[in-house]
């Protein structure tokens, strides 16, 4: 009869040594855990990056430092194994070949320095061992307090700085350390010092040592309605580790997945064009012209009953040179509501059934938003767009060139010439979604108005639409 060894949990708690207000965190970990995913647990758990070197060591560098004497054995340390064969320093192992329960034998503490040159210092008691309870995870988050301080802001002095010049907004200084906060953090990262993030550290952890799953994403959720196939998880799953995790606390953080009912009063308005559009083909369908456009007497009728007339100049009954009827047309055969057959318009069959149900058709234009054919640059943008209307850190058109075009050249994007994009770019890249966008409303204008903000409307079908 075969035994299977006990599961032990380590509850450590971790503190980030020299700062005031104490930044720290209380953890509980499997003592077979390596010290190369206690680093994974410690970058999770504080928010780091993972974009410097790190070491483990069983005593205290700054001691060593000052002039403290070492008495007794010789302590160990270890770093990641690319790390050895580039610093070969005496005494150091291979953090992968040590777990957490061998390094924490004699009950620590354990001393974990990030970015030796920021020197952010992190020091690991150990509180209590207990035998884990079945299913208990590998690694989770318990408590802590405050975000872990910027990356590459300069060690202790920097961050104090930094934290003080935020916390001013009439400093001289404020708008330019809040725009570089903003570039260090990245994407759909928080820049509030006191946020510690908790709930999108544990979703991380989760993610990370929960049971084996195929869900790169992290998103995919019944309670949110995120399936493996949903925009966002497939738009998550291409990203990098960081940009991922960012993105995963920043949705759970504001709640943007969260499901949202529909009803026709909340998206009758948003709709009109496309229900006006369904309505008049009918179910007998509409005879085009010998050209293949739609009769000029339904152009002028549907540029008069949507309000699109007043703000148009020419005769507003020729779809060719009618922008908006054009539009129209071609973005409700890009969403699968209607199509073109032996000379004809017609409804397609999924679409019968929102026909006089708002609601309904608005739930079908939300579905095929992202899924519109386009290419893999058009989905990157498009869904970065989405995001922000959804999340609605994005009101201005200007606010959306900004946040689309700066993760397209995160994410390594450029033009024909190796250069960054900018904001010419940015029509081309959101074309089949900002088509359909606009003929909801968004930023929908007359001749005397400019940066229409989102309607409510629009949001809503935008978080629908990313699953």
């Amino acid at each position: 009869m075969s035994t299977h060894p006990t599961r032990r949990i380590l509850r450590l708690r971790v503190s980030i040594v020299g700062l005031e207000p104490e930044i720290w965190r209380t953890i509980d970990v499997d003592d077979s855990l390596s010290l190369a995913q206690l680093h994974m647990v410690l970058q999770v758990a504080f928010n780091w990056f993972d974009s410097h070197l790190h070491r483990f060591s069983e005593d205290d560098p700054w001691a060593r430092t000052n002039g403290i004497p070492r008495i007794g054995r010789q302590p160990r340390a270890w770093v990641a194994a690319w790390s050895l064969t580039e610093v070969e320093l005496e005494g150091e192992e291979d953090e992968a070949e040590t777990t957490i329960g061998e390094a924490m034998q004699h009950d620590g503490p354990l001393w974990y320095i990030y970015d030796q040159g920021d020197n952010w210092l992190h020091r690991i008691d150990l509180i209590d061992r207990d035998v884990a309870r079945p299913d208990e995870p590998l690694a989770q988050l318990i408590s802590g307090e405050r975000r872990a301080p910027f990356e590459d802001s300069g060690g202790r002095t920097g961050h104090e700085q930094i934290a003080a010049i935020l916390a001013d907004d009439s400093h001289p200084e404020y708008r330019s350390t809040k725009a570089w906060v903003a570039a260090a953090v990245g994407p759909w990262a928080t820049d509030d010092l006191e946020d510690a993030d908790l709930d999108g550290a544990r979703g991380e952890l989760a993610a990370l040592f929960g049971p084996a799953a195929s869900d790169l994403s992290g998103l995919v959720d019944a309670a949110t309605g995120v399936t493996h196939d949903s925009p966002i998880a497939q738009f998550a799953s291409g990203l990098s580790v960081l940009l991922r995790s960012n993105l995963r606390r920043h949705l759970r953080r504001g709640g943007a997945l969260t499901p949202e009912p529909l009803r026709d009063e909340d998206v009758a308005e948003a709709v009109k064009p496309y229900a006006w559009l369904i309505d008049r083909i009918g179910v007998d369908g509409l005879t085009l012209t010998k050209a293949g456009w739609m009769p000029p007497a339904v152009v002028l009728e549907g540029m008069t009953t949507l309000g699109w007339r007043d703000d148009w100049i020419g005769e507003a009954n020729r779809e060719d040179v009618t922008d908006p009827m054009r539009d129209l047309r071609a973005s409700a055969e890009r969403l699968r509501l209607v199509r073109k057959l032996k000379g004809r318009l017609e409804v397609v069959g999924r679409a019968r059934p929102t026909i006089g149900r708002p609601a309904t058709l608005a739930g079908q234009i939300a579905r095929m938003l992202l899924r519109q054919r386009m290419t893999e640059g058009q989905r990157v943008a498009s869904t970065a767009l989405v995001i922000g209307l959804a999340d609605e850190s994005i009101t201005t058109r200007r606010e959306a060139e900004g946040q689309v075009l700066e993760l397209l050249n995160e994410l390594g994007y450029v033009d024909a010439q190796g250069r960054e994009l900018d904001h010419r770019w940015f029509s081309a890249l959101t074309e089949p979604v900002l088509d359909v966008l606009q003929v909801l409303g968004l930023w929908r204008s007359g001749r005397r108005r400019r940066d229409v903000p989102p309607t409510d409307a629009v949001r809503l079908i935008a978080r629908l639409a990313l699953k």
